[in-house]
């Protein structure tokens, strides 16, 4: 799926890259504004961030990232990397400027650059570029210089930055934000200032006294005189001895040793943005950020992510006269806060796959090697329809849950299951096993909230470009087979009273009123017993490719009712509905005394009755029972897909 088109201004649209670190052949596509991305650690995001920085220059014309012999490949060091750039979204202007580089079909200005070892050149590597599709000899490479970036790196110590005695940050922000000839005044007022200084009696004082003692060392032979006095500032030597300090509005400022690191590094990072005052010199300036998360608190992050994108919203001009001084933002990250911020199509995940390729050994021989390569999957290209997608984009801003990171993940229905799948994992299924226990630490359980399972299938499953997010998916659903008509309530007439009965002679009683259920319209029961969840599950899974790699786990009818199944959690689960109903126990002896056993005899309570539990409540119940050492043991079905969970395995 194509990015949406702009009309304004050029941004960088794909990323093309081969032999570069652990991108050994992989296309990173990008949004015109902003773009997240996400992966887990040792992933390949910052191996994305350092090709940018490669093949664009930066804002600041100081270059801090030239290509090295380690940047190649493992196994591919006798070849070349190359990064291959595409923008899209040109204006007029910009396809005149860059005409040597564009793809007229496409529509696009093309880049690429070619790094390779070199023993005969003095940096031991050479690099060269070429414009276009048919990549010709760059004949303007000053037109690839305006697209520029900034960059703000990781683990960065915005206390040491700012607070620095090498003053070199406050150095450039001054730079940057005004001209020449006020530095120079500025600096001229600053020594006319330290000149007046210098007659101050302190300073009178010290000199005396020195000079007191040096002439009569120095009398003798060759009499000396002193001066304490200040060197002539310049403005990298003057702002060493500057300090930024903060503190909340209303309190005075201290150093930034007193504040927290997160707001320290906030502040940090307003320095950097100053920087993108120059990108309305450039047609386009890439924001390189990497975890721009560092420290912060979710609230700031988010309020971090806003104001990054107001940043974009606000930097197209208009070009007629001059540089577009578009800006665009790619950030990489950990953090589910800010990729749930964002929309799936604005996320890029970044997944790795284990290949086994041959490679030549340093004696000359081949020898096979496993090689772990980055994989891109932009969500942007899976197939949702827009109603899909805004349902993921709703849950994940609602939940912040971790999912587009996860290489584990259970997707379960309700919150029953979600508060009882890791108390049931850790004190049943793997309770003597301290290894297993831990692997399923490593499991997201996604709460869905619904049976509609399809979109997150579809978004985890789909492949691209050989990848998928997940290896492997495991969905735990209900059947939630149609009662017998015998065993289903419906309300009689209520002229009379509104006494609600059991069809025909089913068991009666005050205890079995209840509600009538949607399986009293004859339609709805007809389609209730065509459908099977499971197998429309796996068909949908089909569809995508990816049946083998969806695992559903289903309870025969219901989870609190099939919990009943293995008989030692009985006892538990009876003491779990009496907290509800405490006077009730005789009520509940009777469900689980049914004919057809305790299983179909609570779960026809359930169907018949919506208000029978609160399901939050009982599950949170029996998890406490459970970790506290009562008796239980996991159903067969919720046992096959904790375990299942645990057993992924990297496909390439």
């Amino acid at each position: 799926m194509e990015p949406e088109r702009s009309s304004r201004g050029m941004f960088l649209q794909r990323l093309a890259l081969k032999n570069f670190r652990s991108t050994y052949d992989v296309s990173v596509e990008f949004q015109p504004g902003i773009t997240l991305i996400v992966g887990e650690n040792n992933s390949g995001k910052s191996n994305v961030i350092q090709a940018v920085r490669l093949v664009t220059a930066p804002l600041s014309r100081r270059a801090t990232r030239w290509f090295a012999e380690s940047d190649l490949s493992h196994g591919r060091e006798g070849q070349e990397a190359e990064v291959r750039t595409e923008f899209a979204g040109l204006t007029d202007f910009q396809r005149a400027h860059y005409v040597t580089a564009l793809d007229v079909d496409a529509d696009r200005a093309i880049y690429t650059g070619r790094f390779r070892s070199d023993a005969t050149s003095r940096y031991r590597v050479r690099s060269r570029f070429t414009a276009g599709p048919a990549e010709g000899v760059e004949a303007e490479p000053e037109k690839r210089e305006q697209i520029t970036h900034v960059y703000l790196a990781p683990l960065r110590d915005a206390q040491k930055e700012l607070d620095s005695a090498e003053g070199s940050r406050l150095a450039r922000i001054i730079q940057h934000l005004t001209t020449k000839d006020e530095q120079k005044e500025f600096l001229e007022d600053a020594n006319k200032a330290f000149e007046g200084i210098k007659r101050h009696s302190v300073l009178a004082v010290t000199t005396d006294a020195i000079q007191g003692h040096l002439v009569k060392l120095t009398r003798a032979v060759r009499e000396q005189d002193v001066e304490v006095t200040f060197t002539e500032q310049e403005l990298n030597r003057l702002t060493r001895s500057m300090r930024v300090k903060m503190a909340e509005h209303g309190v005075k400022p201290a150093d930034l040793i007193e504040s927290g690191l997160g707001y320290a590094n906030l502040l940090y990072i307003a320095t950097v943005i100053l920087e993108l005052q120059k990108a309305r010199d450039a047609e386009l300036t890439l924001f390189l950020v990497e975890e721009p998360e560092a420290h912060l608190h979710p609230q700031l992050q988010a309020v971090l992510l806003e104001y990054l994108q107001e940043q974009v919203e606000l930097s197209p001009v208009d070009d007629s006269h001059g540089p577009a001084g578009r800006i665009q933002v790619i950030a990489t990250t950990h953090s589910p806060n800010l990729a749930s911020s964002v929309g799936i199509r604005n996320v890029v995940a970044l997944r790795t796959v284990v290949e086994d390729e041959t490679i030549a050994s340093e004696d000359g021989n081949s020898v096979e090697v496993s090689l772990q390569k980055t994989k891109s999957i932009a969500l942007a290209s899976l197939e949702l329809t827009q109603h899909e997608r805004r349902k993921i984009d709703q849950y994940l801003d609602a939940t912040r849950v971790g999912l587009l990171f996860a290489r584990k993940v259970i997707l379960v229905e309700g919150i029953a299951e979600a508060v009882l799948m890791p108390v049931i994992a850790r004190h049943s299924v793997f309770k003597d096993s301290e290894e297993q226990r831990r692997a399923f630490r490593g499991v997201t359980i996604v709460n869905v909230g619904s049976v509609d399972f399809k979109p997150y299938i579809t978004l985890l499953l789909s492949e691209v470009d050989g990848c998928r997010l997940l290896d492997q998916l495991v969905v735990i659903t209900d059947a939630d087979p149609l009662l017998p008509k015998e065993e289903r309530r419906k309300k009689a007439g209520k002229a009379d009273g509104g006494a609600e009965t059991l069809d025909e002679a089913g068991p009666a009683g005050p205890e079995a009123a209840g509600e009538a259920t949607a399986a009293d319209d004859p339609n709805e029961a007809d389609d209730r017993q065509v459908y099977n969840r499971k197998i429309d599950l796996i068909e949908h899974a089909d569809g995508i490719g990816a049946a083998e790699r969806l695992i559903v786990a289903e309870a025969t009818h219901t989870l609190e009712a099939d919990l009943l199944g293995p008989a030692e959690n009985r006892a538990t689960l009876k003491r779990a509905y009496l907290k509800q109903h405490p006077k009730s126990g005789k009520k509940w002896d009777r469900f689980v005394a049914h004919e057809r056993g305790p299983v179909f005899g609570f779960y026809r309570e359930l169907q018949n009755d919506e208000k029978l539990i609160s399901k939050g409540e009982f599950a949170q119940d029996i998890a406490v029972a459970i970790a506290d050492g009562e008796p239980f043991t996991s159903p067969d079905y919720l046992t096959d897909a904790i375990k299942a969970s645990v057993d992924h395995r990297n496909r390439a």
